[in-house]
């Protein structure tokens, strides 16, 4: 297969929030479908609302056990995308108690059993995790997060190698929403930067292993909105 179909199908985990948003936009912008993933009924349907006929939603929890194989069986999708945010509190590693990190790492175990629903994609599929900067240029106060990011990188180092022929990618974004952080260039990160990376991956069949950060070249320079 020399490319992908434009008619192709995406499963988005995490599809209500910005960045799953986002990229279900783009995907539709390059003639695809999309099934949005969340737990919030209301929500999921205000976003499909707004994104047309080529957007489906999905209630349920993708943290449940088996919740994503079921997913994958039901819908057919040709790749899948894990968007799904942290919803626990943390910050530097001295400080947060191992009970709170385990909260914020429920990221990871999705993306994981995500990666093990991937092993029943099409040849030509693919799926792709999201990290962080913070996974290679830590900062003081975010520890936890560093690790949570380098920990999704490196399942998706060994997962490249065990899924091929499906492609395993990650985006790593910058921080969306926060103060720019000694960027290269003067462009604070949006959702839409997200979205396109991650639809950028899942059309190009050549690219399999690869980190791409979004990030404006975060904490590599010395530009910091000033």
């Amino acid at each position: 297969m020399n490319a992908i179909s434009h008619a192709t199908k995406v499963l988005i985990l995490g599809g209500s929030g910005y960045m799953g948003r986002a990229t279900a936009k783009a995907v539709i912008q390059r003639s695809g479908s999309v099934i949005l993933v969340g737990r919030n009924a209301d929500t999921l349907s205000k976003a499909i609302n707004a994104l047309g006929s080529k957007a489906k939603a999905v209630a349920t929890d993708a943290a449940a056990e088996g919740a994503i194989s079921k997913l994958v069986a039901d819908e057919r999708p040709d790749h899948i995308v894990v968007a799904v945010s942290s919803n626990a509190r943390a910050s530097d590693i001295p400080s947060t108690p191992a009970k709170q990190a385990k909260l914020g790492f429920g990221r990871f175990w999705t993306s994981y059993a995500a990666v093990q629903a991937a092993t029943s994609l099409p040849r030509h599929g693919s799926i792709t995790l999201v990290s962080g900067s913070s996974a290679r240029t830590p900062a003081p106060g975010y520890g936890v997060w560093s690790a949570l990011h380098g920990s999704i990188e490196a399942l998706a180092r060994a997962a490249t190698i065990e899924l091929a022929p499906v492609r395993v990618n990650v985006v790593s974004p910058g921080g969306i929403g926060m103060s720019p952080d000694r960027q290269l260039v003067p462009r604070t990160g949006t959702a839409d930067d997200i979205g396109q990376a991650i639809a950028a991956l899942i059309y190009n069949p050549a690219i399999t292993g690869a980190v791409l950060d979004v990030d404006s070249g975060e904490r590599k320079g010395t530009w910091s909105g000033d």
